[in-house]
């Protein structure tokens, strides 16, 4: 009941979602990309094809509607359709935040055309933010991340706007918190803001509508089961082989990357701070960043509960964002920019209730054209963001990884062995072999990753020729090397300086690697 007035017989949120999905589809990626720091889109669809784990935390949630998605009758490679799913999913969030922006203006007394159209232009303004658009068009988890970032940010406002927290309410909160964690783990840094908006506008929340929360939480949490579950078949792509709960707790935690968070040097932090606010400029405009310093003063004014929310959601995400220590940290600010609709939303109200103010004591003269010329501004707004970053995100005609990986599988002769040890050309490698299911002859290596044990039992098993001879699995990287230029051809995915003592030919995309004095041939 308290979805079916929002979203069932009331469609006007899916004409910014239609609209953002056009501009998605016009600029999607048409295959395997590595464009937007999507190097993972392989990692994830050689995992969704093959039943596989990807990198961690292993982003089940995500995976299983990726694999149901990539079920479906749809025309394209795999990658294609992948790219496609992030951009349904995205247009999604932008629907749903646009619902919010409408809900909060409503429950704040501005009528409801006004309150949809201005839920409209900021719903489009984040849809045509350069963060989360160059994340529709390729491969990646922040699309549904969004999604269901909106839903949260969506249901919270609903609980306020009721002034209690009903079971309907606290199952559906519950369920798509738990989903969330499944597909990334950072959806935690939104609960502050959301628990400090329901105390601040002091929201009833009965002990029932507690234990709902927390078993509809702990039931979306059992997504996580599938790692066990799909690592018992021994896929080629298995991080962490999670069968037991050690190796399950290694996955969920994402432990390798975890020194990577909070360890910026401080040297770093003013460069990575301004960054951070030139992003913000670039992701909101300066005209919406201005809606929104007018919807926060607004907000302190009148609307306590909505500024500390907000202030808490772009805290929250920033702090991590500017701490985490790789280049791509920037997606992590797409929740806050979400988050940053609201006050967008309302600065605009702001200004159309002082218009209404100026109109009802100015000269009849001049009451007609201020209203048409400020809703005409409004609405330039996205199309302007859209007009500005289109280049820049448009991927329509670009495919590198998917030429990479094409071109690799050709060139590479018979029974070879292809070496690679950063991200982007190893989930190329595996989504044509192990993915489309290219070369079965080719087996795929990653140096870094191979000091695992559960890197090297999984290869063993998928290559059992060139990782365990005799049936003893090789151990040490130098020693699998000089075993197997011995057998079969060896190249390497991209330059390698720790290789000293052999010499590299270059063979389209690849180096053949060669056991000769060490004289190379560089790029």
């Amino acid at each position: 009941p308290f979805l079916r007035p929002a979203i069932f017989t009331d469609l006007w949120p899916l004409a910014p979602a239609a609209i953002a999905l056009t501009a998605y589809w016009a600029t999607l990626a048409p295959d395997l990309t590595w464009a937007h720091d999507g190097a993972d889109g392989g990692d994830l669809l050689t995992a969704a094809l093959t039943g596989g784990i990807p990198h961690p935390s292993g982003y089940p949630s995500y995976l299983l509607l990726l694999r149901a998605w990539l079920a479906l009758p749809l025309e394209g490679p795999p990658a294609f359709r992948g790219n496609a799913f992030s951009a349904v999913t995205t247009a999604g969030a932008v629907g749903m935040i646009a619902l919010a922006c409408a809900l909060l203006l409503e429950s704040r007394g501005s009528p409801r055309w006004t309150a949809r159209l201005i839920a409209i232009v900021a719903g489009l303004l984040i849809a045509f933010a350069p963060t989360p658009w160059s994340q529709a068009v390729i491969t990646e988890v922040y699309g549904l991340h969004a999604l269901l970032t909106a839903i949260l940010i969506y249901l919270t406002l609903r609980m306020g706007a009721r002034g209690q927290v009903s079971g309907p309410l606290a199952i559906a909160m519950g369920l798509t918190l738990g989903i969330g964690l499944g597909n990334h783990l950072s959806l935690t840094l939104l609960l502050p803001g959301l628990a400090v908006y329901l105390w601040q506008a002091r929201t009833r929340i009965p002990p029932g509508a507690v234990i709902r929360f927390t078993a509809a939480c702990l039931a979306g949490l059992l997504v996580y089961l599938y790692l066990p579950w799909a690592a018992r078949a021994e896929p080629p792509v298995n991080w962490g082989d999670p069968r037991g709960p050690r190796e399950l707790l290694w996955m969920i935690s994402g432990r390798i990357y975890q020194p990577l968070v909070f360890a910026l040097p401080l040297a770093w932090l003013p460069w990575r701070l301004s960054g951070w606010a030139a992003l913000l400029i670039q992701n909101l405009s300066l005209p919406g960043l201005a809606l929104g310093l007018i919807g926060l003063w607004r907000a302190g004014e009148r609307d306590r509960p909505l500024l500390y929310k907000t202030l808490t959601h772009v805290g929250a995400f920033s702090i991590y964002a500017l701490g985490y220590d790789t280049p791509d940290s920037y997606v992590y600010l797409t929740p806050a920019y979400l988050a940053s609709a609201l006050v967008i939303a309302l600065g605009a109200w702001t200004l159309l209730e002082a218009l209404a103010r100026w109109r009802a004591g100015a000269p009849d003269g001049r009451r007609g054209w201020a209203l048409p010329l400020l809703i005409l501004a409004l609405l330039s707004l996205p199309a302007a963001q859209a007009w500005r970053h289109w280049q820049e995100i448009d991927l329509s005609q670009r495919a590198d990884a998917a030429e990479f990986g094409r071109k690799a599988m050709e060139i590479a002769a018979p029974e070879a062995l292809i070496i690679a040890a950063s991200d982007a050309p190893t989930f190329a490698l595996w989504y044509y072999r192990y993915g489309l299911g290219m070369r079965p002859d080719i087996a795929i290596l990653n140096s870094n990753l191979y000091a695992f044990d559960w890197y090297r039992r999984t290869v063993a098993r998928w290559h059992p020729a060139a990782v365990a001879p005799e049936g003893r699995v090789l151990s040490d990287f130098e020693a699998l090397l000089r075993e197997n230029l011995r057998v079969r051809p060896v190249y390497l995915a991209e330059w390698m300086v720790a290789l000293p003592q052999y010499s590299l030919v270059v063979e389209g995309p690849l180096y053949r690697l060669r056991p000769t004095e060490p004289r190379s041939t560089q790029p």
